[in-house]
């Protein structure tokens, strides 16, 4: 469908951010490499970024910085500096600084006032030179309570109810950058609460530490992979198992073995939304009888940008959107919200980002309609008549509520028939 002009939220797009320390710091064109690297990765850390991207260009450094899913330039500076800068960060994250051919991944961990952040590093050769990217991963943005993630009340319910179920498999699918990561480690914590599990990991790479929990990294060099992981993990007494990823049929099958045997199993898979993610089963080999007794919940999720609160108005929906409500919720909007760009967020109309989410429990309709091997379409539309809030109904019902923008929805790529 597509979306015409008028439906554009008036938000200014800026390419910089900045702040008066990044200012400084990128007048000079040859600055000193400790103190550039520390003061761009402070300050990123304050404007809340997710991932720095240090680029060649030719004769400049191009340095990025990714806030709210946007890249936004920080600023340039000389390219004959560059290879000191890419020696403090390999330092830092303890990577060999004379190696420049092959990848090169690493971390470290830094304390700002309380502010503990975990900087994972990945090093590649591009045709102009060493591209870094610095993923920046921070206690409170990756580990949250479960109410804080953006579930409606309902989902919300199903998925309580889904994990009261100590046994089976669970799955949350999305594109990279959608936040499945967040869920399902604020989801292992809400269930070793009390500290009464061995709960085990197999990832790629481990993204945080957790406390109270045994993590394990994939290592596919030395034949540790995601099946690898799993048939281990299985011999050392787990109550929960997370998985970071389903990629092929042998770990979909000891994923959904496991959760036939006993344990509880938490995994994500590549999926457009939660049926989609049935079909990916079915399609790496998973026979239905199995699929629908291991299986326990699938939920589908995206992340969007939120409305500041603080500088935000109703507005009259164009007949763009006043359709698409028409279409997806067979009713037109009750009220729209927009975020009025200030100069306090550098010209922004949005702060921080949500979840939108979509939770099929599988029950006993669920589970006959698999097992009657319904089509992949006419099964959306009848898990939607049996109740299934989509993944563009929930976002759309966050737009009423002021919390984001149709455009943020849109921008997801979610179904709309």
């Amino acid at each position: 469908m597509d979306q015409p002009n008028q439906n554009k939220t008036p938000e200014v797009q800026l390419h910089n951010a900045s702040t008066p320390k990044l200012d400084s710091t990128f007048q000079v064109t040859d600055p000193n490499p400790v103190q550039f690297v520390d003061t761009v990765l402070q300050e990123s850390v304050s404007l809340n970024s997710s991932d720095i991207l240090f680029e060649p260009r030719g004769e400049m450094l191009l340095v990025r910085a990714r806030i709210d899913g946007v890249l936004y330039e920080l600023g340039k500076v000389n390219a004959t500096s560059y290879s000191h800068i890419s020696s403090r960060i390999k330092v830092l994250s303890k990577l060999d600084p004379t190696e420049k051919r092959k990848v090169q991944e690493g971390q470290y961990t830094k304390d700002y006032g309380g502010r503990v952040v975990n900087f994972r590093i990945e090093v590649a050769q591009t045709i102009h030179g060493e591209l870094i990217v610095v993923r920046i991963h921070e206690r409170k943005t990756i580990v949250m309570n479960l109410e804080e993630l953006g579930f409606n009340k309902n989902s919300f319910e199903n998925y309580l109810h889904i994990l009261r179920q100590r046994s089976g498999l669970i799955l949350v699918c999305g594109p990279t950058g959608s936040g499945k990561t967040t869920t399902l480690y604020s989801t292992i914590m809400r269930l070793n609460e009390k500290k009464n599990y061995n709960v085990m990991t197999v990832e790629d790479p481990v993204e945080f530490q957790l406390e109270g929990v045994n993590q394990m990294q994939v290592q596919e060099d030395v034949g540790f992979t995601f099946a690898a992981g799993l048939r281990t993990l299985l011999r050392l007494s787990p109550d929960v198992i997370f998985v970071g990823e389903i990629r092929d049929r042998e770990t979909a099958e000891i994923a959904v073995a496991s959760g036939l045997t006993g344990q509880l199993v938490l995994s994500t898979i590549h999926a457009e939304d939660s049926v989609g993610a049935i079909f990916r089963l079915l399609d790496l080999g998973i026979e239905p009888y199995l699929l629908n007794s291991a299986v326990r919940g699938i939920i589908a999720q995206r992340l969007v940008r939120k409305i500041s609160s603080d500088s935000c108005e109703a507005y009259e929906p164009t007949p763009f959107e006043i359709d698409l409500f028409q279409k997806v919720m067979g009713r037109p909007p009750k009220q729209l919200m927009r975020g009025v760009p200030s100069p306090a967020r550098n010209g922004l109309a949005y702060s921080g980002r949500v979840g939108i989410y979509e939770v099929l429990h599988f029950d006993a309709y669920t589970r006959g309609l698999i097992r009657d091997k319904c089509p992949e379409e006419e099964l959306r539309e009848k898990l939607r008549q049996h109740g299934l809030i989509t993944l563009v109904q929930d976002g759309l019902l966050k737009c009423e509520h002021g919390v984001t923008s149709v455009e943020e929805v849109l921008k997801n790529s979610l179904r709309i028939e």
